[in-house]
């Protein structure tokens, strides 16, 4: 009888087990869909090349777009490809079941998040290119002010506390080390007021970022050091790396104002002027209420539902579970096992202690009300207001399509169909500074290692989102948008969604299409 129940009880727990993952694996299939595994309604549209000698591969990377809509892993997404100057994918997917996707449009928009890290890097490029600045350049060098927290005497305390600790003085602060997140102001001294941030060229936004920023006192990264195996000995000139969500492209945009000549304009006007209007992308690529889309074509950002976040912590404690009870049997196994769960109550504990650091309180808590009382939840609720969108923050709230990224990202590349795109942006000579001196360093608030260069994107050799990323550069921004380039074999890759996973760079949903792309040989 004993036995008896205990198989039954086993087949109840196998049977809640593969419905719990079947949920959780379809973060945006409806309910009662995705337990009875009904097909679901989606619509994918859009050109894919077929007169192309790789058109095969770009057929199979067509269904690995498609199969996203299948399988419930997104509401609307875009995907933009350029191979060699000509864009040979351009697909476009909604999710009928969905409210939202219901919506989406070919031409629908998005707010890209930290992809747009992408775009304030090619303005800084072309601005340090034209004006004759280097990226080890010191950003007192150009902005004096920068550094006036390290002669306040309420922060003398604090400044040595934080050299102590590892980090530069201000005034020692290069510009590549705010563009690789190494500038120890991933927060600034308070967050900043949501009103107070729509137009960085004029006042009272300027003169009010700029003086939160040279205010703000360099400060160690929240959590610390990561576990023993993701440690990286860098010599005796390291920095420490901590993810600037927010604050770079604020304080870029500071930094551009003060070495462009031609107007004096921050990252949002100097896009205007030198990419967006020269690339013809006006009403596909914003960074600011100055050039803003219509906003009916910004599709709202969407959480994954409660439900699924439920399912997925029950499958994941399961896991821990099994792997813990696995890893006491092989001592070297426990103890790799508590290390990690060490180093995640660490990250737990630092999120608590910082309010304006770790991954995802960077994003919450950059910003707040007007009476700068009660914080603004970031991801996405801000960003789905119009306050948000219109705001402008050259880190996180770009609005985009998968072309224009793509577009912008194809003047980045080598073509051997002519050079008249990238001529318009940058030099061969820039282009190739802003990929150089890529360093391999943990970065302490994401967590994971990133190999950034003096240009600001990382370097994907080491990453485990492709099957091989040598030569792929660029980022992508919460949720899973993705852009990033190969030079080697003349690709580029854009993905803009609004179904927000949490992840950052795209992973599960982009994987098969870069898997795909592996199989372009490099340009002879």
């Amino acid at each position: 009888m004993a036995g008896g129940a205990a198989i039954v009880f086993g087949a109840v727990v196998v049977a809640a087990t593969i419905v719990l993952r079947r949920v959780a694996s379809m973060p945006f299939a409806p309910l009662h869909k995705a337990l009875l595994g009904l097909r679901l309604r989606y619509r994918v549209g859009g050109h894919v090349e077929t007169n192309h000698p790789h058109a095969d591969i770009f057929k199979r990377i067509a269904t690995a777009f498609e199969n996203n809509f299948v399988k419930g892993q997104e509401i609307g997404a875009q995907l933009a490809i350029y191979h060699d100057g000509n864009l040979v994918v351009d697909l476009f997917g909604a999710n009928d079941d969905h409210p939202v996707g219901r919506t989406y449009k070919d031409d629908s928009l998005q707010i890209i998040f930290s992809s747009s890290k992408n775009l304030t890097a090619v303005a800084i490029a072309m601005a340090l290119d034209r004006n004759g600045v280097k990226y080890t350049d010191r950003v007192v060098d150009v902005w004096p002010q920068f550094a006036k927290s390290e002669a306040m005497d309420d922060l003398l305390e604090q400044n040595m506390e934080a050299m102590v600790a590892g980090m530069p003085a201000k005034s020692a602060i290069t510009i590549q080390d705010v563009l690789r997140h190494e500038s120890g102001l991933h927060r600034f001294a308070e967050p900043m007021i949501v009103s107070k941030v729509e137009d960085l060229d004029a006042d009272p936004s300027y003169s009010y970022v700029a003086d939160l920023i040279s205010r703000s006192p360099v400060t160690p990264p929240a959590v610390g050091q990561g576990p023993p195996e993701q440690q990286q000995n860098a010599g005796e000139d390291a920095r420490r790396r901590g993810y600037h969500a927010i604050t770079r492209g604020m304080i870029l945009s500071q930094i551009l104002r003060r070495i462009d000549k031609r107007g004096k304009r921050g990252v949002g006007a100097f896009l205007r002027d030198e990419v967006i209007q020269p690339l013809e992308l006006e009403g596909e690529l914003a960074c600011s209420s100055e050039c803003d889309p219509p906003l009916k074509r910004v599709i709202p950002m969407q959480q994954i539902p409660t439900h699924v976040r439920f399912a997925r912590i029950i499958c994941h404690m399961g896991e821990l579970l099994l792997v813990w009870t696995l890893g006491t049997w092989a001592p070297s196994g426990a103890q790799a096992n508590t290390s990690k769960l060490r180093w995640a109550k660490k990250i737990y504990d630092a999120a608590k202690a910082y309010p304006n650091g770790g991954s995802y309180s960077l994003l919450k808590y950059g910003f707040c009300s007007d009476d700068g009382s009660s914080y603004m939840d970031g991801t996405p609720g801000l960003y789905n207001k119009p306050a948000g969108i219109n705001m402008e923050c050259p880190s996180s709230n770009m609005v985009a399509s998968a072309r224009a990224l793509a577009k912008v990202g194809s003047c980045l590349v080598p073509a051997s169909g002519g050079d008249s795109e990238k001529k318009k942006l940058l030099s061969d000579a820039a282009i190739d500074r802003m990929h150089a001196d890529s360093i391999l360093r943990l970065d302490e608030a994401l967590c994971v290692p990133t190999r950034f260069t003096a240009g600001g994107f990382n370097d994907f050799a080491d990453s485990k989102i492709f099957s091989n990323g040598a030569g792929w550069y660029g980022w992508g921004g919460w949720g899973g948008s993705l852009f990033v380039w190969n030079r080697d074999r003349r690709l580029v890759l854009a993905y803009t969604m609004n179904g927000m996973h949490d992840e950052v760079l795209g992973k599960g949903r982009v994987s098969a299409v870069l898997d795909a792309l592996a199989g372009i040989p490099e340009a002879a």
